[in-house]
């Protein structure tokens, strides 16, 4: 009998201490900010019709993720991250080319909703008592899932009319929303700072840029790219 219990104990002693060697073996984390859309529009316009004098982005966008980690070092660490987006950008029609009874609009605005996949390597490069810094790059899978176009006329009341009446429908000219790609691929990097604030509980903080693999439009010759600040928790196990 205290040959079990001595074995007993030893093997919670080995467990103890190889749980202690092995600290954050497993991190879950949630985390969420703002985006920003670089050359997330078509570059020319003529290709509309009627005429777009100009695509420029909206406002800024959001995201929220969720990203499981699992530990292979001391310094590194793989991560899986499910990610949601909304971004917004709109479309200045030219007023020269539109009749002054007509119903096509001054503007429409757009909202695109993407999910995205982002698998990601984690290279810690500094840590303190309370904080860790780690460079992240990743490779992401984007795809779309909903999207929406409003339209705005020349006056209040011609807004009202055309929803009233029904003169030109909520998601006409869909077609600028539909510019967006189904799905992209694309690359980033991210700086992700973590500040311990209990045993198994870190604030984080992560500015990161991503570059696509393609453009928004296929038309374009600039690049689709993208900057995001994320605050969040992780947890660890």
């Amino acid at each position: 009998m205290k040959k079990l219990l001595l074995i007993a104990l030893l093997f919670v002693a080995a467990f103890s201490s190889a749980n202690a060697q092995t600290e954050e073996y497993i991190t879950i984390g949630i985390n969420g900010g703002v985006v920003n859309n670089i050359n997330g529009f078509r570059q020319d316009p003529e290709e509309e019709d009627p005429i777009v004098k100009e695509y420029k982005n909206g406002m800024p966008g959001y995201n929220v993720a969720i990203d499981l980690g699992i530990r292979t070092s001391d310094k590194t660490r793989f991560r899986i991250e499910f990610e949601h987006e909304e971004f917004h950008y709109k479309a200045i029609w030219d007023t020269a080319q539109i009749p002054a009874a007509s119903y096509c609009p001054l503007k429409t605005k757009v909202k695109v909703w993407n999910m995205g996949v982002n698998l990601r390597f984690d290279y810690k490069i500094a840590e303190s008592e309370k904080w860790k810094v780690f460079v992240s790059p990743g490779l992401l899978w984007e795809f779309n899932i909903d999207r929406e176009s409003k339209n705005f006329l020349r006056t209040e009341e011609d807004n009202k009319l055309m929803y009233s009446r029904r003169k030109v429908s909520y998601k006409n000219y869909k077609e600028i929303a539909y510019q967006n790609p189904n799905h992209i691929l694309g690359g980033n990097v991210q700086l992700l700072c973590k500040y311990k604030i209990a045993k198994h509980i870190a604030l984080t903080l992560t500015p990161e840029y991503y570059i696509y693999f393609r453009p928004i439009v296929k038309d374009n010759t600039a690049p689709y790219m993208r900057m995001t600040l994320n605050g969040g928790l992780e947890f660890n196990f």
